[in-house]
């Protein structure tokens, strides 16, 4: 079972419980539930929970902001707290377009539309202390994640900005880890064999680093006809990787890289780690892929500016039809 779905299915009973306080009468008892409902749900999104986690999170924020707003005011609550969740879900949600590294003030400009429309309806519409008080919990949540996100951000920008990796045409470097069974992988084995397709991912936390992962495992056929064998690296331990290869349905071999050796030697890695991420001993690695020829020399990297490649490796197929079949 991965971690995300005991609070995705802790927020779709908490939901179901808020409905059923609504229609029986019972308001405080529909807010308190709404607001653990609210909570659940856009945690589990948080910790990878997938398209399930994301379209939960905004209809149960819609039942919140039901469940608290005033009398014959049902529409700006819901409005305002499903513009509070686009803080974790647009990013997921339109990756293709924003990535990790572009529109670095969209979750704080996304805060403070929401807040606005909460303030401004509440007054407008003379809320009573229910209308304050349990949307304005996750609003003080909401401004540290926010702030959290942004600083992230502008962080990825600077590091895309600055550099990215090791080049086409280097020889890639060596690396040994675990993968998810224990047994120690190297590039080196590999070699004279076939090509090798490394995806590094951000941690098992990511959600866009679970949409990279399932593309690459549809178009596991296509690489391979080609002769290439597929190798996700990340920073979390054996065990967590184990469960994100089950709860993916994953066929190929996930690394362990819990020191960020490879990580940093192919020029995936912050120096620093942000408050509310995994303590990892070095820092968050960036998401990106890595095609090495049969020789050991790259042949491909994706593009730290197009995040679209990175979650749709069609981009890798032109560079494989150069490429010998081994």
């Amino acid at each position: 079972m991965h971690r995300s779905t005991p609070l995705l299915v802790g927020g779709i009973v908490f939901g179901v419980a808020c409905l059923a306080c609504l229609l029986l009468g019972y308001q405080l008892a529909a807010a308190i539930t709404g607001m653990l409902a609210f909570a659940s749900s856009s945690v589990s999104v948080k910790e990878a929970g997938g398209n399930p986690a994301i379209y939960s999170s905004l209809l149960i924020a819609v039942l919140f902001g039901y469940s608290v707003s005033p009398p014959g005011q049902i529409f700006y609550l819901p409005v305002s707290l499903v513009v509070l969740t686009m803080i974790w879900n647009a990013r997921v949600m339109f990756f293709e377009l924003m990535g990790n590294g572009k529109f670095v003030f969209q979750e704080l400009l996304t805060y403070f539309v929401g807040l606005t429309i909460f303030i401004v309806g509440n007054l407008v519409y003379h809320a009573g202390w229910m209308s304050w008080v349990f949307p304005g919990i996750a609003y003080l949540i909401g401004i540290g994640l926010a702030l959290l996100f942004t600083t992230m951000n502008r962080d990825v920008a600077q590091r895309i900005k600055d550099f990215f990796g090791v080049k086409p045409g280097s020889t890639a470097p060596e690396f040994t880890l675990q993968d998810q069974d224990g047994e120690n992988v190297s590039l080196s084995e590999y070699k004279g064999k076939s090509h090798v397709l490394i995806i590094f991912l951000r941690g098992d936390w990511c959600p866009t680093c679970h949409i990279m992962l399932r593309s690459y495992e549809k178009n596991k056929e296509k690489f391979a006809e080609k002769n290439v064998t597929l190798l996700g690296i990340g920073p979390d331990p054996v065990g967590i990787n184990k469960n994100l290869l089950q709860h993916l349905g994953l066929k190929y071999k996930l690394l362990s890289d819990d020191k960020n050796e490879a990580a940093k030697a192919y020029g995936m890695t912050f120096m620093t780690v942000k408050a509310g991420l995994p303590n990892y001993q070095i820092g968050v690695p960036l998401p990106a892929a890595f095609l090495i020829d049969i020789t050991g020399k790259i042949a491909y990297t994706t593009n730290p500016r197009n995040p679209g490649e990175i979650i749709h490796p069609d981009s890798i197929f032109p560079v494989l039809e150069k490429l010998k079949a081994a």
